[in-house]
């Protein structure tokens, strides 16, 4: 009996100790696989949203075809084309050529496969409608006051372009949520009526730790975009969560060629149509 106490002596103290470290084992794989997580989807939402801002301002070239007669006139009229995808108030299109003298216009209005604008000359059904498009200034929606060859940081990025590659421009939104931990990002056609629901992009963000950096160039256009973030796991090791910072700068290839074709304007007096930014664009942004 006496070595038998003895030897539980001994042993429950290893026993303990075994336990101790099993756990402090335990706990630390779980939050290294948190870790590990958080930070996966971190890295992914960060170059999803570097591959989205790069789309900043594009606008795709666009080709359709008159779905009737023209006749010339000095008023605005509206007509019917084979498609509006790409197309949208503010454009100038080029429209005949093939049959009839070709001529620039500047379109007041798109509707459901029709656009609106002054028709100087007449076409006949079938004649080419070709916008060549250049790209938007306002790609990236700077916040008022932003001035030239500087910068600031904001917690919402707003942006619009052909982020598909399909033609359509996309309104998108990127908001740091502190009450949930998280980046949010909506994206929506500026042809729709109310802006979609925004959905959680990046989750278990440290509070205060996100930041959009906008830079605007000489022109005033913002051509590239900074992010940065840190991120946490949600399993506490050693008494705190482990944290990964992660950053980069997004060049946006489409506002600096906007940027090059509003110095020839302003600087070299040449007239190349640069469209506006959309009106959807400019009430979202101000919401």
């Amino acid at each position: 009996m006496i070595e038998l106490l003895v030897s539980l002596l001994i042993l429950v103290p290893i026993m303990g100790a075994a336990v101790s470290l099993l756990s402090v084992s335990v706990q630390q794989h779980a939050a290294e696989q948190s870790s590990g997580s958080a930070v996966q989807e971190a890295r992914a939402g960060l170059e999803m949203m570097a591959l989205e801002i790069a789309q900043a301002g594009s606008h795709r070239e666009v080709a359709t075809t008159l779905s009737g007669n023209v006749s010339a006139l000095t008023t605005v009229q509206t007509h019917n084309v084979g498609s509006v995808t790409g197309i949208n108030a503010g454009d100038m299109v080029q429209v005949g050529g093939v049959s009839t003298p070709a001529e620039d216009i500047l379109l007041t209005a798109v509707g459901t496969n029709s656009v609106s604008g002054i028709f100087r000359t007449g076409h006949s059904s079938g004649e080419p409608v070709r916008l060549f498009a250049l790209p938007f200034t306002s790609g990236i929606v700077a916040p008022t006051g932003l001035g030239a060859s500087s910068s600031t940081t904001v917690t919402t990025l707003r942006f619009f372009g052909d982020i598909s590659g399909d033609g359509v421009l996309n309104y998108v939104v990127y908001a740091y949520d502190g009450t949930n931990a998280q980046i949010t990002r909506s994206m929506t056609p500026v042809t729709q009526a109310s802006l979609n629901t925004a959905l959680p992009l990046i989750t278990n963000v440290k509070s205060g730790s996100v930041g959009f950096t906008l830079y605007t160039d000489a022109m005033g256009v913002v051509t590239s975009v900074g992010i940065s973030m840190v991120v946490q796991n949600t399993v506490r090791s050693g008494g705190q969560f482990q944290e990964v910072a992660l950053a980069t700068r997004v060049v946006v290839p489409s506002a600096v060629a906007a940027s090059n074709v509003l110095y020839e304007n302003e600087i070299l007096g040449m007239d190349n149509p640069i469209p506006p930014t959309p009106a959807k664009v400019t009430t979202w942004a101000s919401q």
